[in-house]
């Protein structure tokens, strides 16, 4: 099967509105992004067709780019509904969106093992990222709102400078739009807000945009656009590796908040309440509170040597 030829330009059409049949602004963004790089991707390939070879390979090239298995689960369940659409507009035929669809990603077995970074790691990332430079000013500040406030990097990307507050005699992130669109106040430690009052003197000096965080090019010149989720885990990725010799991804930092608070003595409810958990289970599994690795069970188990 030599499958459809598929032309990128008259693609936007198709893409915007598959985009814009959902109503959740994050799910938007998340949708334009993931096709907008699949196509880019499929251009620079030159592929003379759009077949179940191509997607197998967009989807190595994705796994050797170290995309987690749940963003690449993701990226597929997005792209299955550009293939319906293709088809439902004529530009594939029914055989090949019936071998598109049937792709499937093998279900990961077992359970993986989860990062969460000691206090000390934390203290790491922080105190090396101490620099006039720009960009490293913004992303001190960005990884101390991660580890201090536990947000989603789409939650980041955002945050709007209207949003913080004062609230109970202490600074705080205002509603904040969290999945299943459930709003939330998440107050801010003193450590974060002082790195994040470093950057906001930079953003107020430069006065280009409402959000908090915005992008910076390799030059040091100001992006056009506000960051990105992509572009918030590349950031947290590119430090963790330099800084602490090991990959971390941004939901990583979000288990270190919850773990780190918690062992500190921060009742699970308010963890739950700040993390935007609709079921305490969830909160737990953050936690790390299924698989005891300090207490296991075998250590139960007193064998002289």
């Amino acid at each position: 099967m030599s499958g459809n030829k598929i032309v990128t330009n008259p693609m936007r059409k198709i893409v915007l509105s598959i985009v814009n049949q959902k109503q959740n602004e994050n799910t938007r963004q998340n949708y334009a992004s993931t096709l907008s790089k699949f196509l880019r991707w499929y251009k620079s390939g030159n592929y003379s067709g759009l077949n179940p070879e191509v997607i197998r390979e967009y989807l190595l090239y994705m796994e050797h780019r170290d995309y987690e298995r749940s963003t690449v689960s993701t990226n597929l369940s997005i792209l299955k509904q550009l293939f319906r659409e293709l088809w439902k507009s004529g530009v594939i035929d029914i055989d090949t969106y019936t071998h598109l669809v049937e792709i499937k990603i093998r279900r990961q077995k077992g359970q993986r093992h989860k990062t969460w970074l000691e206090q000390d790691d934390v203290q790491k990332l922080i105190d090396n990222l101490n620099s006039d430079k720009m960009s490293i000013v913004r992303d001190r500040a960005l990884i101390a709102v991660m580890t201090g406030c536990g947000l989603r990097r789409f939650e980041i990307s955002d945050l709007q400078i209207t949003q913080i507050k004062k609230i109970q005699g202490r600074w705080a992130f205002t509603d904040i739009k969290g999945k299943g669109d459930r709003y939330r106040t998440v107050a801010i430690p003193e450590y974060a807000m002082k790195c994040l009052e470093e950057w906001l003197k930079i953003n107020k000096s430069i006065g280009k945009t409402e959000r908090i965080f915005f992008s910076i090019r390799k030059n040091g010149e100001i992006g056009n656009t506000m960051i990105t989720p992509q572009g918030i885990r590349d950031i947290v990725v590119k430090h963790s590796k330099n800084i602490l010799e090991k990959k971390v991804l941004p939901h990583d930092m979000r288990r270190t908040y919850a773990q780190l608070s918690y062992k500190a003595g921060a009742p699970l409810r308010q963890v739950q309440l700040s993390l935007g958990h609709s079921s305490i289970r969830t909160t737990e599994i953050y936690l790390g509170l299924d698989q005891d690795l300090t207490n296991a069970p075998g250590d139960y188990i007193k064998i002289e040597i």
